[in-house]
């Protein structure tokens, strides 16, 4: 038995329908598709110390003579960091300083340029990490035979800060990282690393 032929207005419209079916599928759930690009940060070297590092378990740090740039909470506040020499021992220029029996210094020197839109009132901080993995946080000790302690009250815009750094630290540890933290933490941008 033969079919009755579909009027022309339903086969004009016909492909158009399922054109259409296919055309307005759901877009894939965001889980499916490609995550975009993440900012850049440093990639793991797996050093001791991770845990602490920006952008999930652990960042590889720059070497000395390398500046990093770490952007704090506030709006246009950016930092630019950077190591200029590390030094183990560090010895004090007065003979009579030093550290305790069992413990020895080492020292960095540092150098701070405030490349952003608003001043700093505060530095931050700064450790020492070990190959045990653990971290030293940076002790007064006064004029290095290497240099000055830095001296930092406030940072305007293109101003700069320079001097050593000294970590207090058992004799027979080994130091593989330093870090720095900007006073006003943002996730994943705040941090610097080095590899010493």
């Amino acid at each position: 038995m033969r079919q009755p032929a579909l009027p022309l207005p339903v086969l004009v419209l016909l492909p158009l329908l399922l054109f259409g079916a296919t055309a307005c599928q759901s877009a894939p759930e965001p889980d499916a598709v490609a995550p975009a690009a993440a900012p850049a940060v440093p990639v793991d070297d797996g050093a001791p110390g991770a845990a602490q590092a920006p952008g999930g378990p652990g960042a590889r740090g720059v070497h000395v003579g390398g500046a990093v740039q770490v952007h704090g909470r506030q709006v246009g506040r950016h930092l630019q960091a950077e190591l200029g020499a590390f030094v183990d021992p560090a010895i004090s220029v007065d003979k009579n300083f030093a550290p305790p029996a069992g413990k020895r210094w080492v020292a960095a020197s540092m150098s701070f340029v405030n490349v952003g839109g608003a001043s700093y009132g505060a530095l931050g901080r700064m450790w020492a990490h070990d190959s045990a993995g653990q971290r030293h946080p940076v002790v007064k000790t006064g004029e290095l035979t290497t240099g000055k302690p830095i001296v930092f009250d406030s940072l305007e815009v293109g101003e700069r800060a320079e001097g050593w750094v000294v970590f207090e630290i058992p004799e027979s540890a080994r130091i593989v990282r330093l870090q720095y933290q900007d006073a006003n933490t943002q996730a994943n941008s705040a941090e610097g690393f080095w590899a010493v």
